[in-house]
């Protein structure tokens, strides 16, 4: 052949294999695209108000407006903090005072017979 001059059938299966590369990327971009497109069936959206408590909460006195303020004997103060512990070490990590106090006092409120006996120990229902 002359300089300059190519094989004629030489160019079409070039052609051919250029011509099928780039579809067969393409294909393959679509198929990656469409995967991540499509998430999977498990993932769902969620609110924050779907998270625990001590997840969702900026800090230890959020979505708590109210105040009770509480005065206590000497001895209820030393139980406080000794339970307040013990709940640490049953939980296994730290634990808010604010927590604690309130989870202790929810619990008094699910156990009312229990509070009733203390009330009837200083004297209520003689």
């Amino acid at each position: 052949m002359k300089s300059g001059a190519s094989d004629p059938f030489a160019d079409d299966t070039d052609e051919q294999t250029t011509e099928n590369e780039p579809m067969e990327s393409a294909d393959s971009v679509n198929e990656t695209t469409d995967e991540a497109v499509t998430p999977e069936s498990n993932t769902r959206q969620f609110n924050r108000s779907d998270l625990p408590y001590t997840l969702r909460r900026e800090n230890v006195k959020d979505e708590r407006d109210s105040v009770h303020q509480l005065f206590v004997l000497d001895s209820t103060d030393s139980r406080a903090k000794d339970a307040e512990r013990d709940l640490e070490s049953i939980i296994g990590d730290d634990v808010y005072r604010l927590d604690a106090r309130e989870a202790i006092y929810l619990a008094g409120m699910q156990n009312l017979d229990e509070a009733a006996g203390i009330l009837r120990e200083w004297g209520y229902d003689l």
